[in-house]
Formats: structure tokens, C-alpha cells, sequence
């Protein structure tokens, strides 16, 4: 009972948090540009929930599954409209590229794992890569440093986001799958 209460409430938290970048969406719309925004934070995240929707169609994990596709249909709202605003596009093009690569050499990689280990190979990945996506957190830091300045860097998302990450570690601790809980 109280974890499915949980799995709802972290379903809809966590898919909640997909309507905050259109607040850089507007702010995008008022400047007439995106120019000085960085897309490595929307494509991290591309490339992480394409891993984690695929773990969850591999074990069956339909809360995995709802929450991924939803986040990656509306993430792929915010890189058309960072498309849009941006006079730049050869570095999200890029990016895309590079993201699509990433994506399907680890998939390839899994599928070459015995039956047996598909599974927790898929898990290993996607606990990896979001470990690893705090790259780009620091990369954003980094960014800020040498511009001197926070402005591309809006501070409710950090903040958000470390809320919705202690949610999924219960959540991981809760139903024993340690990959969430690495994540």
C-alpha cells in the first residue's frame, strides 16, 4: 500500500520537474535568444532517461517506464525550442549526434551480455551515466566561473533536482534495486 502510494506521488514528482525549464523557455522567448545557455543540460538528461527507459522495459518496471518516456517526450520540447532561440545550432547538432552515438553503442554493449546479465548491465549503465552526468553540473560551475557570472545557471533547478535525486535513493533503498539507489 504505501509503496504504491509512493511510486504515484514519485511519479508525479519527478514528472513535475520537467516543467521547469520553461521558465528558460520564456526567459529564452523575452531575450529573443538562448544565446549564453548551455544545451548540455538538456542533453545529459537525454541521454540518461534513454538509458533508464530502457532498464525499465527490460525488467518490467512500468513506473520507470511512464516516467522516461513522459520526460523524454517533454524534453525533446525544450531542445526544439533551444533550437529555436539559438543563432548557434552546429554545437547542439552536435551534441545530438555525439548523444545518439552514446546512446545506441551502449545499448549495443548490453545486448552483447549474456541473457542472464542484460539486465544489470542496463542497470550498470544508466547508474553510470547518472553518476556521471553530475559532469555536467560541474561543467555548468565551471562555465559560470569563467563567464563571472550565474546568470545561465538557474539556481531552482539545482535545488530541485537534489530533491527529486534523495526521493529516487528511498525509492531505490525501498524496493531493493541498488541501481537506483547508486544513481
Amino acid at each position: 500500500m504505501y509503496l504504491t502510494v509512493f511510486k504515484a506521488w514519485l511519479t508525479v514528482f519527478s514528472c513535475s520537474f520537467l516543467f521547469l525549464p520553461i521558465f528558460l523557455v520564456l526567459d529564452w522567448k523575452k531575450r529573443g535568444t538562448a544565446e549564453g545557455f548551455s544545451s548540455v543540460v538538456l542533453i545529459i538528461p537525454l541521454i540518461i532517461q534513454s538509458f533508464w527507459l530502457r532498464h525499465g522495459w527490460m525488467t518490467n518496471d512500468w513506473t520507470n517506464i511512464v516516467i522516461n518516456s513522459f520526460n523524454l517526450t517533454v524534453l525533446s520540447g525544450y531542445i526544439s525550442a533551444y533550437a529555436y532561440y539559438q543563432p548557434k545550432r552546429r554545437y547542439l547538432i552536435g551534441q545530438l549526434i555525439a548523444a545518439i552515438t552514446i546512446i545506441k553503442c551502449a545499448f549495443l554493449y548490453v545486448d552483447s551480455q549474456d541473457a542472464e546479465n542484460t539486465n544489470a548491465a542496463m542497470g550498470t549503465v544508466a547508474a553510470g551515466a547518472q553518476i556521471l552526468g553530475l559532469g555536467g553540473r560541474i561543467y555548468e560551475i565551471r562555465r559560470a566561473i569563467n563567464m563571472g557570472t550565474t546568470e545561465y545557471i538557474p539556481a531552482f533547478m539545482q535545488f530541485a533536482v537534489a530533491a527529486l535525486m534523495a526521493q529516487w535513493f528511498v525509492f531505490g533503498l525501498v524496493t531493493g534495486n541498488y541501481f537506483i539507489v547508486v544513481r
